[in-house]
């Protein structure tokens, strides 16, 4: 993923910044739920998706959503960049 950089701090607590971000590709597709989790199907591919992102766009089954994957990796989760407007 991401290249990241942690420094400790005085008290202990641990803070990381992003370095550099890996190339991402945008993908479109439809808002499912499988087995109890929210995913979204694309056309090649099914994408894990947190509930959280969901809640905070206000999704629904069925929306259409915009979503962020790694360019070069194959990953299974993704993160919702929009919620596309009927």
């Amino acid at each position: 993923g991401d290249k990241l950089k942690l420094t400790v701090l005085v008290d202990g607590s641990l803070l990381y910044k992003q370095i550099e971000p890996i190339p991402r590709k945008h993908i479109r597709g439809r808002l499912i739920k499988e087995d109890g989790q929210f995913k979204v199907l694309t056309s090649d591919k099914t994408y894990k998706v947190l509930l959280a992102s969901v809640t905070y766009y206000k999704g629904d089954l069925g929306d259409e959503v915009s979503i962020l994957v790694p360019e070069v990796e194959n990953s299974s989760w993704a993160t919702i960049e929009a919620l596309i407007p009927h």
